[in-house]
């Protein structure tokens, strides 16, 4: 079957109406009809903000597309020799020790296409002594400690070689800054230089970086969105952070592998006036949590709230939290069925660190405490919040919130056959539905605690599974589905679904990143995509601007 995207478009409007009906999911949810136990809760959720729809901030890695930083030296791969390098690091990843063969490497930028990428004359700066190599862009300018390069007319971004470096005063704090500063007091816009500022002070971002931090079109996308969640910006899966002395800091080389500093996280969020939504590490100590929370609580504008949660998905098998988990409920003897186990002490290591924040914030008022469970399990949902009275100390049940496709499902369609509209179809005619089921089980379970459904991710799921990872004809189904007008049409029945069911916030995933064979994540696929070239996006938006916070 072909059909022009018109014909697509309409297709869908059609489809939409017939699938999702109240006769599947019954009558709109009643919000003007709860307890006073679930509103007092739901008011603590997004109240700084009249969005219902959060984001989830991406992972400092070389290859982003959100460009968060205004050093981009902040997202470098970190340091690997080549070549015949023997090289040492101190312990911020700087190179101590180098024999000056060889070299010493880090890509940024890597892999982006051309037209996806800031380009510019970027400022590179160092402490030290020694040579560096500036492979893929162009040398404008090179002096003793700075260089001007030229980024964005390669297709391989920057890979930056160090090929000498005095061993008494070696290369290190390396900044790259983009071209151009801000404002003062205007974060959110980019300017060349002084001459567009007015009479108010210019800063630049080679000299303000460390104050500025944030490219300001990274600010601008954000601040549609009523709450940031950290979970991979934290680089929460599979974390082996336990004492507080290995959490990321500022002074290191990059963040890639390591994540956002907590004082990355708060700054963020104190200059949008947004919510945080941090994801604590599963092995992570007490003193890590309380002086996590003692930071949290001494920097964070008192205005906002911070949601709370012990690690990811600590349910899903492929995490290593989950056998951490089921070790630790084991040996705690919570339960017979080893699964079980674990979520209990999910269940219970929650609310341990919930009361660790509630005893540094003087009460939980500035909290949102999030139990997370997973959207198919309802009966998980109830486990983990019957728990010793797990409910007590929480303030939101998440579960996320995603449509894609089953294909282990009995009558589920042949993907390497299927055109984008069939696909489409199937989604809209049996998988969004069943969605929409299992999303109003589990706010019914979390509803008999007074407690309001989040969504802690959502969006389209499209992604080969084992072997079909590197099959190029489902590969290209999904990218092309993703980028699809019509796929505006299966989020826009998304969002009015999560509305219907009783939900409240939907925190999506993700914020922009490239499209490629393990999945199309990205609401964009690059930060500077315009609205009318993104169709989940373009959706998103719409429904924020047609849908203020409605409980």
């Amino acid at each position: 079957m072909f059909l022009k995207p018109i014909a697509v478009f309409l297709f869908l409007l059609v489809s939409l109406s017939a699938c999702s009906s109240e006769a599947d999911i019954g009558e709109p949810y009643d919000f003007s009809a709860v307890s006073k136990a679930w509103k007092q809760r739901a008011d603590k959720i997004a109240a700084n903000s009249q969005s219902p729809i959060g984001t989830n901030v991406n992972s400092p890695v070389d290859w982003t597309t959100s460009y968060p930083f205004v050093d981009i030296f902040r997202v470098s791969r970190p340091f690997f020799a080549e070549n015949g390098a023997e090289v040492e690091f101190d312990e911020n990843g700087w190179v101590s020790r180098f024999n000056d063969r060889g070299s010493i490497s880090s890509p940024m930028f890597w892999d982006i296409p051309v037209h996806m990428m800031p380009r510019g004359d970027y400022v590179v700066r160092w402490d030290g002594e020694g040579e560096m190599q500036y492979d893929c862009a162009k040398v404008r300018r090179q002096e003793k400690s700075r260089a001007v390069i030229h980024l964005g007319g390669s297709g391989c971004g920057l890979y930056l070689k160090i090929k000498s470096s005095n061993d008494k005063n070696p290369i290190r704090n390396i900044r790259i800054t983009m071209p151009g500063g801000i404002c003062e007091g205007n974060p959110f816009e980019q300017v060349a230089g002084a001459n567009d500022c007015g009479g108010r002070q210019y800063l630049s971002f080679e000299d303000h970086a460390k104050e500025i931090v944030f490219n300001p079109a990274f600010l601008s996308f954000l601040k549609d969105f009523s709450v940031l969640r950290f979970m991979d910006a934290g680089d929460t899966n599979g974390s082996e952070i336990v004492s507080w002395n290995q959490r990321p800091t500022l002074d290191e080389q990059t963040w890639q592998d390591r994540g956002f500093p907590v004082e990355i996280i708060v700054k963020l969020g104190n200059i949008l006036q947004r919510d945080i939504w941090v994801t604590l590490p599963h092995k992570a100590d007490d003193d890590f949590v309380r002086r996590y929370a003692e930071y949290v609580k001494t920097h964070l504008d008192p205005n906002l709230k911070v949601f709370i949660e012990y690690s990811n998905e600590v349910w899903n098998g492929m995490f290593a939290q989950n056998r951490y988990a089921r070790e630790q409920g084991a040996a705690r003897k919570l339960d017979d069925n080893i699964y079980h186990a674990g979520w209990r002490y999910y269940s219970e290591r929650s609310v341990e660190i919930f009361r660790i924040w509630e005893q540094v914030f003087g009460g939980a008022d500035r909290l949102v405490r999030v139990m997370g469970s997973q959207a198919a399990d309802p009966w998980m949902s109830n486990l983990l919040l019957s728990h010793k009275d797990a409910w007590k100390h929480v303030d939101a049940l998440a579960v996320a919130a995603y449509f894609g496709i089953n294909m282990d499902q009995e009558g589920a369609p042949e993907l390497r056959s299927l055109s984008v509209p069939q696909l489409f179809d199937f989604v809209i005619k049996v998988e969004m539905p069943r969605l929409l089921v299992a999303l109003k089980k589990n706010r019914e379970a979390a509803e008999k605690y007074a407690i309001p459904l989040i969504a802690y991710e959502g969006g389209q799921h499209l992604v080969g599974v084992g072997e079909d990872v590197n099959d190029p004809k489902i590969k290209a189904l999904f990218t092309d589905a993703n980028r699809d007008p019509g796929m505006k049409q299966l989020y826009a029945e998304l969002y009015r679904g999560w509305k219907h069911i009783g939900g409240t916030l939907f925190v999506h995933y993700a914020a922009p990143s490239l499209y490629s064979k393990w999945g199309s994540w990205g609401i964009k696929e690059y930060l500077y995509e315009p609205r009318s070239e993104a169709p989940k996006y373009d959706a998103t938006l719409e429904f924020i601007e047609k849908n203020p916070r409605w409980w």
